[in-house]
This record gives structure tokens, sequence and C-alpha cells, in this order.
């Protein structure tokens, strides 16, 4: 059978036992989860995405990893590919860790899949979800440009990232909304249209909110296209969260992050 509907296995792509840099000012055991629903060409885990490196590892294996871990990090952070795509394992997973570790729990999503946020969360309460706005929601043939889609399916899938935004208010902790400054796909502009949509969107449940404005790294797991493209200059990162910032004073909390500066708070 497929190992992805076994409630017990997941596909995995590897874990790391103290990390840095996945959850915002806090350590984390990190575990990647194999395969994607998106293609975005820029991506640094594409082989993670393609599923080309992938094993399966039961529930039970990563749970005991955690566990050795816990006295040593803050959170426990599932990021991908898209871990939704394995969500009832997942779910189970969160769940185990949470009642062997008491570590406060952490999802990084394209959050493309509403219905696998909310069948977890009604599983186990999430401290902290971190989620990819590729780029304007109201703009779905850049969105599909942006994250490798058919434009044909692209208006269905922002509709369903807004609905994946407003489920994830239900964090314990904070919702982090991140934007990557794709080389030539996405600039300033595109940040600030998507701060007023997070403006517009009136997430005012969520215990606290962020946003992040990054850059892009040609790192050596991003396809050869963008691999050869330069990393976003710092400067252009800082102007996009300060006007990110500009709109979203007093609502959202704003940092940018780039391999000068680490994650810095504006």
């Amino acid at each position: 059978g497929d190992a992805r509907l076994n409630t017990q296995v997941l596909w995995v792509g590897g874990w790391k036992e103290n990390s840095l840099v996945d959850v915002l000012e806090s350590v984390s055991f990190t575990l990647w989860l194999s395969f994607c629903n998106f293609k975005c060409p820029w991506c640094a885990n594409s082989v993670l995405a393609r599923g080309v490196e992938k094993k399966p590892v039961s529930v039970d294996e990563i749970v005991a990893a955690a566990s050795r871990a816990a006295s040593f990090v803050d959170y426990f952070h599932v990021t991908g590919g898209e871990p939704t795509l394995q969500f009832r394992a997942l779910g189970e997973l969160f769940a185990r860790v949470k009642a062997m570790t008491g570590l406060k729990l952490s999802l990084d999503t394209n959050a493309s899949i509403p219905g696998a946020i909310e069948y977890i969360l009604s599983r186990v309460a999430l401290d902290h979800i971190a989620i990819d706005i590729k780029a304007p929601l109201e703009d779905p043939v850049k969105y599909a440009r942006v994250a490798g889609l058919q434009p044909g399916v692209a208006v269905k899938m922002t509709e369903r990232v807004r609905m994946g935004i407003q489920v994830s208010q239900r964090v314990e902790d904070f919702l982090e909304l991140r934007t990557l400054l794709v080389p030539d796909l996405l600039g300033v502009e595109d940040v600030e249209k998507i701060a007023r949509e997070i403006l517009e969107m009136r997430l005012d449940k969520a215990p606290r909110l962020v946003y992040v404005v990054q850059q892009f790294i040609p790192y050596t797991g991003v396809p050869e296209e963008y691999r050869r493209k330069p990393k976003t200059p710092k400067e252009q990162v800082l102007e996009a969260a300060k006007r990110a910032k500009e709109i979203l004073q007093g609502y959202a909390e704003i940092y940018y992050r780039t391999i000068e500066d680490g994650s810095r708070k504006l």
C-alpha cells in the first residue's frame, strides 16, 4: 500500500536536531517531509519537493529522536516539501510529540490545503504556523508563475490559501506570514500588495501576527535556472520590509531575513 495513507509512517527527507533558523528567535528540532503540490522554480528544497529524496520513517522513530533532543530545543518544527500532504500521519506525529515531550509545535505550510490544517488543529494545538505567501493573492497569474502552477488552477489555489491563512489564526502563540523576494518574479511593489491583503484579511484572532520579508539565496538545492541568479540585494529586502511596515503598523510585527543580517525586527 501507499505509505502516505498509513497513519504510522511518514515520507521524510531528514531532520536536524537543533536548528536556529526555522522558528523566529527560537531553537527547533526540524523535520523535513517529502513531496509538494507546488513546483516553485526557485525552491531550495526541490529534491525533497519532487520526492527524489524520501524514506519511509515510522512516527515512533521520529518521536524518539525528538524526545532525545527535547531538552535542547523550544519547538518541534515540521517543514517540507509540503507537510500537509501527509496530514493524517502528521496529526498523529504532532499529538505524540506533544504528549511525550511537551515541546511547542510548529508547522511550515503553503496553506493550500485548509482542510488539512483544520484536521491537524482538531487533533492537537499548534503554537506556531508559518505560511509562505508566494505572491499577491489578488494576482493568480503571478501566483501561478511564482509557485510553478498551471494558470488554470491558480484562482482556486489562491482562494484555498486565503482559507488556509484564516484557519491558521487558531495558533496558540503566533502566526508568521512570509514572502520571499524572488529575482525577476517578485519585487517591492508585490510585497506592498501582499501587506495590504494581510490587512484586509482581518487576522485579529491570531494572538500575535508577524510578517517576514525574505531574501532569495541561490542555494545548491535550487533548480538550475535560479541557481544562476544572484541573491536578492539586502537593500531591496529592507526596502520591501519598510513599506510593509508602513501598511501593517500596529497590526503585525515586521521582520526581514537576509544572509547578511539574519532575522531582524524593524
